[in-house]
């Protein structure tokens, strides 16, 4: 480190974190835009989070959990692999870190692989209100956005195809692997016996998206059912 950074910055431990700190072309619009689709793995986790918080459905704590072992997983594979990126990051810009700065596989393609294949065999088995035009939809809007993240880390050279390809494919394995786990345990009764212990019912947890998922439209409408079945308001006045 020269005397410039040492004085800007005299701890050397210290670096910008990867998942935010994005490079890219500012005179490049589809760099620009290319960058925000590099933030949709943490709008994801937050969207999890939002999801807990508003509903307590234990599915949002089950497929975030998922995804943070995915990239667990990703980190092990890349440091067995130990294949560099573009060469316009150097061998490695996180050297000597928790996280690894190799390439291979994609990070960002493993975590979208995951969620892409996760979320649409839970769209063609379970989501059993929608027929399949309307759940080929879905799955096609989970395929375009994963497609624009990874076209994203190759567009602004973070990753090489092949990085991509493969952290995509790694991806979407592991994402299936753990849906059919999850259908194995969920057989073996362990997800209700999880939800009868006491730090569930603290959380007053439930699993109802899994037993019956109900649409906004269908919302919509036992809303308003509920409503055309409680006692006029007339029947509140005073004599």
């Amino acid at each position: 480190m020269n005397s410039t950074a040492a004085a800007i910055n005299p701890n050397p431990n210290v670096i910008p974190f990867d998942d935010t700190y994005i490079l890219y072309d500012s005179h490049d619009f589809l760099s620009f835009l290319s960058a925000y689709f590099s933030l949709m793995p943490i709008l994801v986790l937050a969207f999890y989070l939002s999801w807990f918080i508003i509903t307590r459905e234990l599915e949002a704590c089950i497929v975030a959990f998922g995804q943070v072992m995915n990239e667990i997983f990703n980190n092990v594979i890349k440091n067995i692999i130990k294949q560099p990126r573009p060469v316009s990051f150097g061998a490695s810009f996180q050297n000597d870190t928790i996280r690894s700065g190799y390439g291979m596989p994609s990070a960002h393609s493993q975590f979208m692989g995951f969620c892409f294949a996760y979320n649409s065999l839970k769209i063609y088995t379970l989501w059993r209100n929608l027929n399949f035009f309307e759940k080929c939809i879905f799955s096609s809007g989970l395929a375009l956005l994963s497609f624009c993240v990874c076209f994203s880390r190759v567009y602004l050279h973070y990753h090489n195809l092949d990085q991509v390809i493969m952290g995509f494919s790694v991806g979407a394995l592991a994402g299936s692997v753990y849906f059919f786990i999850l259908g194995v345990i969920r057989e073996l009764g362990l997800i209700n016996w999880f939800l009868k212990l006491r730090i569930a019912k603290l959380f007053y947890m439930t699993d109802s998206y899994n037993l019956a998922p109900v649409t906004l439209k269908e919302s919509h409408k036992l809303y308003w059912k509920r409503i055309s079945m409680q006692p006029s308001s007339d029947n509140f006045k005073k004599d």
